[in-house]
C-alpha cells in the first residue's frame, strides 16, 4: 500500500554558513529539476526530454530499480516545485517561511516514494519517525549540497 507523507526543515539553522538565500535556494531547486543526481543520489541517471523553462519532463532512473520513470515538473517561482511521476507519484518541494520569518524547505510524497516503495496490506507501514528520519536525511542532504553551491560559488 503507498503512503504519503512530508518533511519540512530549516534551511538556515542558527550558528550555520554560509546563509542561503531564497534566490539562491530556488536557483538550485531549477538546477534539481535538469541535473538531480547532486541532490538525490538514489537517482542514477537523467535525460531531460523537454524543457520550457517552467515546465520540463524527464526520464529518470533510481538504484532501487531498473524502469524508467517520467517525470513532468513544474515549477512556480519562488516557491513550489512540483514532480508528477508514470507511477503515480507526486512528490513537491516548497520553500516556505515559518513564525520567526525562518525560511524552510518541504519536500512532500504523495502515493509512496522510491525511499519507501509500496508495502503490501498485510505489511506494517514505516512508522513516522522512521519517514521522518529517512526522508529528513533527503532535505537535509539537499540543503547541504546547496549550501556548498554557495560556498562554491556557483549560485
Amino acid at each position: 500500500m503507498p503512503h504519503s507523507f512530508a518533511v519540512t526543515r530549516p534551511v538556515n539553522p542558527p550558528g550555520v554558513e554560509p546563509v542561503i538565500t531564497e534566490e539562491q535556494l530556488w536557483k538550485a531547486l531549477e538546477i534539481k529539476a535538469r541535473k538531480p543526481s547532486a541532490f538525490v543520489p538514489i537517482i542514477t541517471s537523467c535525460k531531460v526530454t523537454v524543457d520550457n523553462g517552467n515546465k520540463l519532463v524527464r526520464e529518470v532512473t533510481f538504484a532501487n530499480s531498473p524502469n524508467v520513470v517520467t517525470e513532468e515538473i513544474e515549477a512556480h517561482e519562488p516557491t513550489i516545485v512540483y514532480f508528477e511521476m508514470n507511477t503515480g507519484t507526486r512528490v513537491t518541494n516548497v520553500i516556505s517561511y515559518g513564525p520567526d520569518d525562518e525560511m524552510l524547505l518541504t519536500y512532500g510524497f504523495a502515493n509512496g516514494s522510491e525511499y519507501f516503495p509500496a508495502v503490501p496490506a498485510d505489511k506494517p507501514k514505516p512508522s513516522i519517525k522512521e519517514l521522518n528520519a529517512t526522508v529528513g536525511k533527503s532535505v537535509e542532504g539537499s540543503i547541504a549540497v546547496v549550501r556548498q553551491m554557495v560556498k562554491e560559488g556557483k549560485l
